[in-house]
């Protein structure tokens, strides 16, 4: 009984640790890992999420900033350590969350940095959230207590929606305090490259009519420049990854950005025309 015991705990330990490097992770996918059931993962899922480690979502679960900390020390086996990056993207949103303020209205672009930074809304009071992203409008109602406006259209792939009447309402409708939105690469015209060039136009639009623009670039990925939603001197900060900074950092400083902030993970920059 006692080796049932300890390999219960080990094995809660190391799923709160890879759902912590993750960010988000699903049933499926822990269950083939430690080669047990679904069942059994949802049980230790459970027990975790009463413990305020995780959070649950469909089929899975997501990370949340945890109550307390674990103070043991969990050995990760390389089988399924992920990327360091992980971690990465979690102080990425981290950072960018320490811009948000309570009663704040935002629009979240698509992508996958966007939506780790949703259920770390939760601690934010007051919130209008406006998206076209079905999946990440779907996590914000289950995350958050948050006012969610999801823009109307045509899906396009991936649950994104497109309609252009409709983003002119929206932007008649509510006074966008931040555009939260992810970033594919700058290139050496200084022009914002996103991955969907269908989201252009939008995110153009949304861009002029927002108070302030945050940029979130995890590392620099292979682009069209025919994705430009804008230049560097259209947005406030830029929150790089270390992988980033190493390529973009010469770049900012002589497009008028100061470095703001430095941690282990990321830099953010500030526009000082915008200050």
């Amino acid at each position: 009984m006692a080796r049932a015991s300890s390999g219960l705990l080990k094995r809660r330990l190391q799923i709160a640790e890879i759902v912590r490097k993750q960010g988000e992770v699903k049933v499926d996918e822990l269950s083939e890992l430690l080669q047990v059931s679904n069942v059994t993962i949802r049980q230790d899922l459970t027990y975790l999420e009463q413990q305020g480690y995780l959070k649950r979502s469909f089929g899975g679960a997501i990370y949340v900033t945890p109550e307390g900390v674990f103070n043991q020390v969990s050995t990760i086996t390389a089988n399924y350590v992920q990327s360091i990056s992980n971690s990465h993207d979690i102080e990425l949103v981290k950072t960018c969350l320490s811009y948000i303020n309570d009663g704040d209205t935002l629009f979240l672009s698509h992508g996958n940095l966007i939506r780790k930074l949703i259920p770390f809304l939760h601690c934010k009071k007051s919130l209008i959230l406006i998206m076209n992203d079905i999946s990440n409008a779907q996590l914000a109602k289950e995350f958050t207590d948050a006012e969610v406006v999801l823009v109307g259209g045509a899906i396009l792939e991936g649950n994104l929606l497109l309609d252009n009447k409709m983003i002119n309402f929206i932007l008649n409708q509510f006074s966008i305090s931040h555009f939260v939105i992810e970033l594919s690469s700058i290139n050496t015209d200084n022009q914002l490259i996103i991955e969907s060039l269908e989201q252009v136009k939008t995110y153009q639009q949304i861009m002029k009519k927002a108070a302030h623009t945050i940029g979130i670039l995890p590392q620099r990925t292979i682009h069209n420049n025919d994705n430009s939603i804008g230049s560097l001197v259209d947005i406030d900060m830029a929150i790089l990854s270390r992988s980033a900074v190493t390529e973009y950092h010469q770049q900012l400083l002589d497009a008028n950005f100061e470095q703001l902030i430095s941690n282990k993970y990321c830099v953010t920059y500030q526009n000082k025309l915008e200050t």
